[in-house]
């Protein structure tokens, strides 16, 4: 347009020379971050009243052209607006509006409302009006916008800043309190009258919006309170100390009997740590034991001085009752409170007779002391509704900072627009930054934003932008989200800092497609004010995706951010997309990749999980710079040498905090450690099934944590889920304090066996500096197993080579009798599980094969056959017998079992395909600085004998039998073993997986291993009596992984034991005479029909939908199909991150899952093409510092 208007006065003039002279101290030209020669700016309150203005704007759809720089000094209201040159706010007005469609800059345009040096101190607004879609939206940008597009476009948005946009309560607040103890000084961080600010729940219940009244000096405060005396004390549990200990679960009693009570012992007393001017005090009352009229007394320092009245009162009921001390007065000096029954009074309160005292649960007494400086406070408009905690709470001599954030929702730039019906349709405006454009939005507010269920339609969404460390995001408050609030997407190195996010359905922050790398999102507080669960939605399709961060990409920084009240905390949920989605499908492997730093976060009050690191191993894998990865191979879990391919140095998740939460943990993670956890008060402690030994073989799984639970608080047991697996898991320095007490302390083999956990059970946790003094002395300190099949119930091992285990080596499990007669070894009481405690190490055996049956162990430590124990869960296992563990037939294990280091053991079985022997880790090698061994004898059945126990049993072998349990012995022992084996805990571990070997049983370097036809196959003994691979004879025929076909009809018993069949709608027996839906009978009954096709055994049971289909809103290059088999944490399921039947098959990390023909073919053309890079020649070698490692 080109106007060209002068100057109507010196104001003017002498505003334009400050406009530059700031412009340039901001390090920018009068047009920002252009290197065009400078214009005059042109004014819009010229450019709107000029005479051409209706015809050159076509309509309202407003253009600043480029090369043009407009300064906004009045409103603007337009159909759209769209930047190409650059728009500036006049931060010296209040009260300017746009209101439009939508804001576009595009084509290298700049808008500015505020800089970092010069933030918009006042009140702006940009409105974003809801009009006819087909003539306001963009083909890129959708409808009702602002946004960047394309490179070299920017927007500036910076509101009046903020010293900190959040604090935490320093005091308890009550329903009624109308101030607010912070941590920080409200006119410090620049809070002011009137801000809307946001107290969040610390029980699981709401959050409230309230407004500050003023800040200034408070009128009263809870005063500190060192000791209690009263006229009757019951017991030393009842006595008046427990009034005033801050617990709510004790309490002072004052039962009497009912011939010498005279009433004048009625009373209880309260010291103040300090002289006080006394406004209220505060009882809690129990329903039964109450006085209906008591009085409020006080006194001064010294002993006799007089009692004064402060109030007298009554009361119908128990519970918390406030009394005012009016008649205190301002000069009041009290030094303590008396509190005394009228005796007369309880002769009838109709609940219990007068003689049986008084109980009251806790005192607080509230007013300002006179020698100390009244602080500033928060004095509220609105009231408080609930219960919050604040400041320290101090537990068992440990203290935890267990309180309520408060969080500042007023900005002086207000974003929002059209939302009278936003509650119904979740559609919303939307800000986002397109493809190399720049957003630097500091302290603004966005309210009612995002569009349900439309894609890259979020409050803010850097889209597909790359690196860029100026793209910022920091202070601003996000109120009513409709879907994930913050989405960063194909972008790096950002900044997400301080915001608030109030409100937002599903997620809160969302790193999307699996390749960002480098944000950091830190200090954020995310809050669902409804309470959990009321967040939770479906969008985009997405049923679990429901946290308040949710991870796809996963090396991003996570520092010192807080969730509260959302469904889960922070989700790391690499297996809902497991080669990525969107721009990155196929081109990352978002379980495998390393996590940035992850230090200093709050998790509280969450429905499930607060920290939920579901199903991560991170693995040195090669990338380029936008994340996508350049060899494939780099996911895979061993190097081409079957090397650990695990990240080196572990992954660490440092200073978490977490309270309030139902879990806290993973499913199955490795190469991931804890350092400085602290949990409070969750109904699990920690949460895990499944791990590895560390690649880098230094790291330990949970160091220096501490594990508490206040029994004063109603919420949450003190117990950690520990996994299982074929490792050495470290626990170390780690302090249990409080109760109660839930299982046990620690937990061995979290749901050992079952699918998706950890296996064989034989898992090895290694204590070392743990203290259990703040616990019970009666409580249960470990357990053998929890929610597990039977083998974790018998099989675990815990070690320490200090007093960690009461001063024993080595613990195993009570059933295991044979181990008494180990010298050494004892019996335990229930503190110890029942353990058998012994002075010799003790380590896991592991047999790794395909399932050929039972084999059998005998040696030190193992009872003969005819004395075993065949009930549930010993199963003969304290005689050596050794089942295959394949967690229900979801993955391909082993065999595991105790043994003595240095022992001589002789193992039996039916040898057929590749297996292999292994002993411990060589980790614990390490740790006890000697070298360990065990002996092994091997022999095969030379001739097959069955002996089949089964119900009630009499003689020698105990128990009542909860099943058939076979297993073949040679009648007559070979004289010469096929194997003689001496097996170190040092030996290579190349291609051992945190599932045992599988497939690569015969890949294991591990000498003792016997090398065969695979099963079913016929084959030659071989005769070797060394250490070495041999030779085994082919068994008869059994089931194998090669028969597991559908079928109509299938065998219960392939090897033709029995003659069932399942088919059509009738089953396999069941235990206990029910059905199964799988074939053969499977252990547990799944359901009572089985009409669904069959399977052989080792497939698992139908738990999922029968049809449906996946959905991808881009096809991936990976086959799938419909499994209703899958289950949360299965192989390849949820592969669509959607619907958890949806399985990938075929190729990469599933290559296992064969791909029936019905599945979606593989695509031809978006598989990644990882080129071969051409040999360089080898450069000069030179000297050069050494690079810092990335995470």
């Amino acid at each position: 347009m080109g106007l060209n208007i002068g100057f109507r006065n010196l104001s003017e003039f002498m505003l334009c020379i400050a406009f530059v002279l700031c412009t340039l101290a901001n390090g920018l030209s009068i047009h920002g971050v252009y290197n065009e020669s400078p214009e005059q700016a042109v004014f819009w309150s010229d450019i709107k009243n000029s005479s051409d203005f209706n015809s050159t704007f076509n309509g309202g759809h407003l253009v600043v052209p480029r090369g043009e720089v407009w300064y906004l000094d009045e409103s603007m209201e337009v159909e759209t607006l769209t930047i190409q040159g650059q728009l500036k706010w006049d931060i010296n007005k209040s009260g300017l509006e746009i209101r439009t469609g939508y804001l576009l800059v595009e084509n290298g345009g700049y808008f500015q409302l505020g800089t970092v040096a010069q933030p918009m101190e006042r009140e702006a607004t940009v409105y974003i009006t809801k009009k006819d879609a087909s003539n306001h939206s963009h083909p890129e940008a959708g409808y009702r916008f602002l946004a960047t597009v394309g490179e070299g476009s920017r927007i500036d948005i910076h509101g009046r800043q903020l010293d900190r946009t959040w604090t935490l309560l320093a005091q308890d607040v009550h329903p009624g309190d109308m101030e607010l103890f912070v941590k920080h000084d409200a006119n410090s961080m620049n809070w002011r009258v009137g801000d809307r600010i946001g107290l969040v729940t610390t029980n699981q219940g709401t959050s409230t919006v309230h407004h500050i009244k003023s800040i200034g000096p408070a009128t009263e405060w809870q005063l500190g309170l060192t000791h209690a005396t009263s006229g009757q004390d019951v017991t030393a549990h009842e006595s008046a100390a427990q009034a005033v200990d801050g617990m709510s679960n004790t309490y002072w009693g004052s039962w009497c009997t009912w011939y010498w009570c005279t009433g004048e012992e009625q009373w209880i007393e309260v010291f103040l740590e300090d002289p006080s001017n006394v406004t209220k005090v505060l009882i809690n009352w129990d329903g039964s034991r109450y006085a209906p009229k008591y009085a409020v007394e006080g006194r001064g320092p010294n002993a006799n001085d007089p009692w004064v009245k402060l109030a007298d009162a009554e009361t119908l009921w128990g519970g918390w009752v406030e009394v005012h001390a009016d008649k205190c007065g301002e000069r009041c000096n009290v030094s303590s409170i008396r509190i005394k029954a009228d005796y007369t009074s309880m002769k009838s309160r109709n609940t219990e007779p007068a003689w049986a005292g008084l109980r009251i649960w806790e005192i607080e007494v509230y007013g300002r002391e006179l020698n100390k400086t009244i602080p500033s406070v928060i004095h509220l408009q609105e009231p408080v509704h609930q219960f919050h905690k604040g400041g320290i709470k101090e537990f068992k001599g440990y203290q935890f900072e267990m309180a309520a954030e408060v969080v500042n929702l007023e900005r002086s730039v207000l974003i929002t627009g059209d939302s009278e019906d936003f509650d119904r349709t979740l559609q919303g405006f939307h800000t986002a930054i397109f493809h190399k454009g720049i957003m630097d939005m500091r302290y603004a507010r966005l309210e009612n934003c995002g569009q349900r269920d439309l894609m890259g339609r979020y409050c803010i969404h850097l889209h597909i932008v790359g690196k860029c460390p100026t793209c910022t995001y920091k202070g601003n408050a996000i109120v009513n989200s409709a879907q994930a609030a913050i989405t960063i997407h194909g972008t790096h190195d950002a900044l997400v800092d301080d915001n608030i996010i109030w409100k937002s359905f599903g997620v809160g922050i969302y790193t999307e497609d699996g390749n960002e790398m480098n944000n950091t999102i830190s200090r954020n507080v995310i809050v669902c004010p409804s309470g959990p669960l009321t967040c939770s939605a479906t969008w985009q399709g997405k049923t679990a995706a429901q946290a308040g961060i949710y991870l796809i990409g996963m090396t991003n920084h996570l520092i010192e951010n807080r969730v509260a009240a959302m469904e889960n905390g922070v989700w790391t949920a690499g297996t809902h997309a497991p080669r990525g989605q969107g721009e990155a499908a196929g081109k990352v492997c978002p379980v495998h990749s390393p996590f940035g730093t992850i230090r200093g976060n709050v998790f509280h009050d969450n429905f499930r999980f607060g920290l939920y690191l579901d199903n991560q191993h991170p693995r040195k894998i090669k990338r380029d710079a936008n994340g996508f990865l350049t060899d494939w191979a780099s996911c895979d879990e061993f190097l081409p040498d079957g090397t650990d391919n695990g990240v080196r140095p572990a992954n660490v998740i440092e200073d978490e905090f977490d309270y309030h939460n139902m879990f806290v943990g993973q499913y199955h993670m490795g190469d991931i450690a804890f350092l400085r956890y602290t949990s409070l008060n969750n109904a699990h402690s920690m949460y895990w099934k499944a791990s590895k030994n560390f690649a880098d073989g230094v790291s330990h799984h949970m160091k220096d944590c501490l594990f508490a639970n206040d029994p004063s608080d109603p919420y949450g047991s003190l117990q950690v889920l520990g996994p299982s697996g074929p490792f050495t898991f470290r626990f170390t320095n780690n302090t249990f304090v409080g109760s109660p007490v839930g299982s046990a302390a620690l937990n061995a083999g979290q749901h050992c066996g079952l699918v998706g956990a950890g296996g064989p059970c034989d898992v090895q946790y290694s204590l070392e500096g743990i203290n259990w003094d703040g616990i019970d002395p009666q409580a249960k300190r470990i357990r053998f197993g929890i929610n597990s099949v039977d083998e974790g119930m018998v099989l675990p091992i815990f070690l320490s080579k200090d007093d960690s285990l009461g001063g024993h080596k080595a613990m195993v499990s009570g059933h295991l009798r044979g181990f008494t007669n180990v010298p050494g070894c004892q019996k335990l009481g229930s503190v110890w599980d029942n353990a058998i405690a012994c002075e010799s190490q003790i380590r896991r055996l592991n047999v790794w094969a395909g399932d050929i049956g039972i084999i059998n162990i005998t040696g030190p430590g193992y009872l003969p056959k005819e004395e075993m124990n065949m009930a549930r869960p010993v199963n003969g296992m304290d005689a050596g017998l050794m089942y295959y563990e394949d967690n229900f037939g979801t993955t391909v294990k082993g065999y595991g079992a105790p043994v003595l280091v240095g022992g001589n053991y002789t193992i039996t079985g039916p040898w057929a395909g590749d297996v292999s022997f292994e002993f411990s880790d060589n980790i614990l090698e390490e740790l006890y600085n000697t070298s360990e061994s065990v002996s092994l004898k091997i022999y095969d059945y030379s001739k097959i004998v069955t002996l089949n126990v089964s119900g009630n049993v009499s003689g020698n072998i105990s128990g009542n039998v909860s099943k058939n349990v076979s297993w073949s012995q040679p009648d007559q022992p070979d004289p010469v073993p096929i194997q003689s084996c001496n097996i170190a805990a040092s030996e290579s571990r190349k291609f051992m997986t945190s599932n045992g070997p599988g497939a690569w049983a015969g890949k294991l370097d591990l000498s003792c291993k016997i090398v065969g036809p695979q099963l079913g196959q016929q084959g030659s003994q071989g005769g070797s009596t060394g250490g070495g691979a041999v030779t085994a004879p082919a068994p008869a025929p059994t089931p194998t992984a090669q028969s597991c076909a559908v079928g109509a009809q299938v065998p219960c018993c392939p090897d033709g034991s029995c003659s069932q069949v399942c088919s059509g709608s009738t089953c396999c027996p069941g235990k206990n005479g029910g059905q199964n839906t799988t074939c053969p009978s499977a252990v547990t009954d799944q359901a009572s029909t089985c009409g669904a096709p069959k399977a052989s055994d080792c497939t698992p049971a139908i738990r999922g939908r029968l049809e449906g289909q996946c959905f991808f809103p881009n096809k991936p290059w990976l086959a799938f199909y419909w499994d209703a088999r899958c289950f949360f944490g299965m192989l390849g399921c949820l592969g669509d991150g959607v619907n958890v039947e949806c399985r990938f098959c075929g190729a990469g990390d599933f290559s296992s899952i064969a791909c029936p023909a019905a599945a979606a073919p593989f695509s031809t053309t978006a598989a990644p093409q990882v080129p071969t890079p051409a040999p360089t020649p080898a450069p000069t070698p030179a000297t050069t510092p050494a690079p810092t490692p990335m995470p």
